[in-house]
């Protein structure tokens, strides 16, 4: 009954609140298979430096609550790497790689790491999509971890996810410099850290999925704030100086939010485009350009696609 209550009032606010800032963009992909609603599973979507779009998928093993991982790996590549007018589609790196993919991400230099959740492991690929290394196992004991972002001194941090309740922060050689968090709901605590994010300061932002909120952290890992009016957050990034939240409360209802740093909400839009009738359950993966006009959603469970969303206008709370 809560739940209900919560996203009933959720979108009351909503109804109340400015115009959709973004609105779906029907033309794209224009003809790209690898793209088509119903094939794969998409959890994870980023922007190369070419402006293409790289779209993570699960491939053939798809995977639903309350489902065991899969265990036996994909044998194609479970990326996508689509044209910027989405009209050519092309396999990314990692075939024979992966089993449960849940996030990928593109560094400073471009190279793509992935995150399998099903595996305990965090792959990178270089430009040319080769295998460089990989991060887990006995050394780390990652337990289903979910996401990665990169500092500007060229550490990392992964958030380390559903088992461990914890983000550990790694050097560019991947030694643990340090580990902050453990089940719960206080401050420094998680309730599955489901994404993270680093800003241009290097604020480090947590989506603390079940705990319904952000925690944001130093680079050394002192907490810093927590903000408690994004819903049940499922993916955040940074892009054109402002934090971008991915939400949902229940499967079908996607709301994508922009923030300032200090957690003021600038604007938003819902992934479900008002009126629709269309299969949009479980937005997952989010990608932002660097403008902010352009938004990338990948849907995980049976709406299976990614979706572009772009600026209907310039406005108060615009880039």
């Amino acid at each position: 009954m809560a739940a209900v209550i919560l996203a009933l009032a959720t979108a009351l606010r909503m109804d109340t609140h400015a115009a959709e800032s973004h609105v779906i963009d029907r033309s794209w992909p224009a003809d790209s298979a690898a793209c088509r609603p119903g094939r794969f599973q998409v959890p994870g979507v980023a922007l190369a430096g070419d402006g293409s779009v790289l779209v993570l998928t699960r491939g053939v093993n798809h995977w639903m609550p309350g489902m065991a991982p899969p265990r036996h790996k994909l044998v194609a590549s479970p990326v996508f790497d689509v044209s910027a007018t989405g009209d050519r589609a092309q396999p990314g790196p990692g075939a024979r790689t992966f089993v449960m993919p849940h996030q990928i991400a593109v560094d400073r230099q471009g190279h793509i790491w992935i995150v399998d959740a099903g595996l305990h492991r965090v792959v990178e690929f270089d430009k040319e999509g080769r295998k460089v290394g990989d991060l887990g196992g006995p050394k780390v004991r990652f337990n289903m971890p979910t996401d990665i972002a990169f500092l500007s001194d060229g550490t990392f941090v992964v958030a380390d996810g559903y088992g461990n309740s914890r983000v550990v922060r790694f050097t560019s050689d991947y030694e643990v410099v340090a580990s902050w968090g453990r089940r719960g709901g206080g401050r420094m605590e998680f309730q599955i850290p489901h994404s993270v994010a680093v800003d241009d300061h290097d604020r480090i932002y947590v989506a603390d999925r079940d705990n319904d909120r952000i925690q944001v952290l130093t680079a050394d890992g002192v907490f810093l704030a927590e903000w408690n009016d994004v819903g049940r957050p499922l993916t955040v990034r940074f892009a054109a100086g402002s934090v971008w939240v991915l939400s949902n409360f229940e499967a079908g209802a996607g709301i994508v939010r922009r923030l300032t740093p200090a957690g003021e909400e600038l604007e938003s839009f819902h992934t479900l485009p008002p009126g629709d009738g269309g299969d949009f359950e479980w937005p997952h993966g989010l990608a932002v350009s660097a403008d902010g006009a352009d938004v990338y959603v990948g849907f995980a469970l049976t709406g299976r696609r990614v979706q572009r969303y772009r600026r209907v206008a310039s406005g108060p709370g615009s880039p």
